[in-house]
C-alpha cells in the first residue's frame, strides 16, 4: 500500500484503489474550524463551560485557518446576513439614543448580538462536517437520555458534570429538555425519509421521547416535542376536504381533552421540588394540569400561585412595554423597571421575563421585536426553500425558537442563545439566497 499526497483542492481522505491519501498541512488547517464545529453539538449536553470552551476553540481555529476572503464571501452570500445585521443595527441605535443602566447594559447589549456568532459559524461553508455534526448531536441526546434514566434509577452521582441531570434547576436543565425535543423531531424526520435502519431509529426515538416526557420535568420541552412531531404529518398534507376533516378531528380531540382537564381538580403540588416523592408519570400529569389551571386562574384575575408567577411577570412586563411601545425603555432596562413595579409581589426577585417577545418590546420597542421576528421568519422561509431533510431540520429549529421564546429567554440567556446558534449552523451552512432544494 502506498501513500499519496493529495492536492489542495481535494476533499477525500482515501481512494478505492488501496492508496492512502494524506492531506497537506494547508488543507488540514483550512478544515480545522469545520472539525471543531462538527463536535460542538455534543458539548451542549455537558456543563456550560464545555460549550464556551468549544466556541473559543472554534474562534481560534477560524483565525488560524486563513482563507478570509472565501469566509467573507460565505457570510455575504448567506440569506441570514441582512436580518441579523438589522437586529444589531436596531440594538446599536437604541444603545446610542436611550439611557444605559449601570451594571446591566453591556451584558444585555451582548445578548442582542448573539446572532453574529451564527454568521461566524456559517463562514466555514458546507461540507461533510454537517453530517458529522448531526451524528454528534443525536449521540449527545442518547447520552443525555441515558443519564436521565440512570438518575431515575438513583445510579447517577451528584457531581459538577451531572448536576443539571440530577437537580432540576436553572436554564441548563430546561435546555437539556429542549435539546431532547429537537433530537426527537430530527430523529422522527429521519425515520420517515430514510428507509434503512428504521427499526433502530424507532427504538432510539422511543428511548429519547420517554426520557423527555417523564424525566426532564420541562413543560416547555414537552410542548415543543409535540409540535415538532406534528410538523412531519402536517408537512405532507395537501389542501383537500380530507385534510380539513383530519385537522378538524384532531382540533376537536384537543378541545375535548382540554375540557376534560379543566374538569379535574387542580393538583395540590405544582412545583418540582414539592413532587420529589411522586413518580415521573405523576410529575408529568401534575405539571400539565397545574399549567392549565394556572392559565385559567390568570385569565379570571385570580391568584395563579407560586408556580404560575410567569403569568404575573407577563402581565406586568406588558404594562411596562406599553409605556414606550416605539422606542422601548433601553437595553438592559427591564430588570430595574420590573423590580421597581413588582415590589411586594412573588415575582419581584425574578431576573428575566421568561419571554423574548416581551423583553424586546420592553427594551428595544416595536422595531426590535420586528427585527427579531424577521430573523425567525427568515429561518422558516429558508427552510421551506431548502426542502428535504435539511429544510425540515431548520424549520424545526425555527419552531422551537418561536415556542421557546414564549416561555424562556431564548436569546436573553447565553445558555440558550449560543446553543441555538451552533445548531442553526448545521442546516444553514452553505445556504445562499435563492437556493433550491439541497439535503445533507
Amino acid at each position: 500500500m502506498s501513500l499519496r499526497i493529495q492536492d489542495a483542492g481535494g476533499a477525500s481522505a482515501g481512494s478505492s484503489d488501496g492508496h492512502v491519501t494524506v492531506k497537506p498541512a494547508q488543507t488540514l488547517r483550512a478544515e480545522l474550524p469545520q472539525h471543531v464545529l462538527s463536535v460542538l453539538p455534543l458539548s451542549l449536553f455537558f456543563p456550560l463551560g464545555w460549550m464556551y470552551a468549544g466556541v473559543l476553540l472554534f474562534l481560534i481555529s477560524l483565525a488560524f485557518s486563513g482563507g478570509y476572503r472565501e469566509k467573507g464571501l460565505a457570510i455575504r452570500n448567506s440569506p441570514m446576513l441582512k436580518p441579523v445585521l438589522l437586529l444589531s443595527l436596531v440594538s446599536c441605535l437604541v444603545a446610542i439614543l436611550l439611557p444605559r443602566p449601570a451594571g446591566e447594559f453591556w451584558s444585555a447589549f451582548g445578548h442582542y448580538q448573539t446572532y453574529l456568532f451564527l454568521l461566524l459559524f456559517l463562514c466555514v461553508g458546507a461540507g461533510d462536517w454537517q453530517r458529522r455534526a448531526v451524528q454528534f448531536f443525536l449521540s449527545g441526546a442518547l447520552i443525555a437520555a441515558s443519564l436521565f434514566y440512570l438518575n431515575f434509577l438513583q445510579l447517577l452521582p451528584l457531581t459538577t458534570m451531572t448536576h443539571s441531570y440530577v437537580v432540576y434547576q436553572g436554564n441548563k436543565s430546561i435546555l437539556l429538555g429542549i435539546l431532547l425535543a429537537v433530537a426527537s423531531g430530527w430523529t422522527l424526520n429521519r425515520l420517515v425519509i430514510i428507509k434503512e435502519g428504521r427499526w433502530l431509529r424507532l427504538l432510539v426515538l422511543a428511548y429519547i421521547v420517554v426520557a423527555l416526557m417523564l424525566l426532564t420535568k420541562s413543560r416547555t420541552a414537552s410542548l415543543i416535542m409535540l409540535f415538532l412531531c406534528a410538523m412531519i404529518p402536517l408537512s405532507r398534507l395537501s389542501f383537500s376536504w380530507r385534510s380539513v376533516g383530519i385537522l378538524g378531528f384532531f382540533a376537536l380531540l384537543l378541545w375535548s381533552g382540554l375540557q376534560y382537564a379543566f374538569s379535574l381538580p387542580a393538583p395540590e403540588k405544582c412545583i418540582v421540588r414539592d413532587m420529589q416523592d411522586s413518580s415521573p408519570a405523576q410529575v408529568m400529569v401534575n405539571r400539565g394540569l397545574c399549567t392549565l389551571h394556572q392559565a385559567r386562574a390568570f385569565v379570571r384575575g385570580e391568584n395563579a400561585g407560586e408556580d404560575g408567577m410567569r403569568a404575573e411577570i407577563y402581565h406586568l412586563t406588558a404594562q411596562i412595554a406599553s409605556e414606550k411601545p416605539w422606542t422601548g425603555h433601553g437595553i438592559g432596562s427591564w430588570l430595574s423597571e420590573y423590580q421597581e413595579r413588582a415590589r411586594g409581589l412573588s415575582s419581584g426577585t425574578m431576573t428575566t421575563p421568561h419571554n423574548d417577545y416581551l423583553l424586546y418590546a420592553t427594551e428595544v420597542g416595536v422595531f426590535g421585536v420586528a427585527a427579531l421576528l424577521w430573523i425567525w421568519l427568515s429561518q422558516l422561509l429558508i427552510a421551506k426553500r431548502m426542502g428535504g431533510e435539511r429544510g425540515m431540520m431548520l424549520a424545526m429549529l425555527g419552531v422551537t425558537m418561536l415556542i421557546g421564546g414564549m416561555f424562556n429567554a431564548i436569546l436573553r440567556d447565553g445558555v440558550f442563545g449560543m446553543a441555538f446558534m451552533i445548531l442553526l449552523a448545521i442546516p444553514l451552512a452553505g445556504a445562499r439566497s435563492g437556493e433550491q432544494k439541497n439535503n445533507i
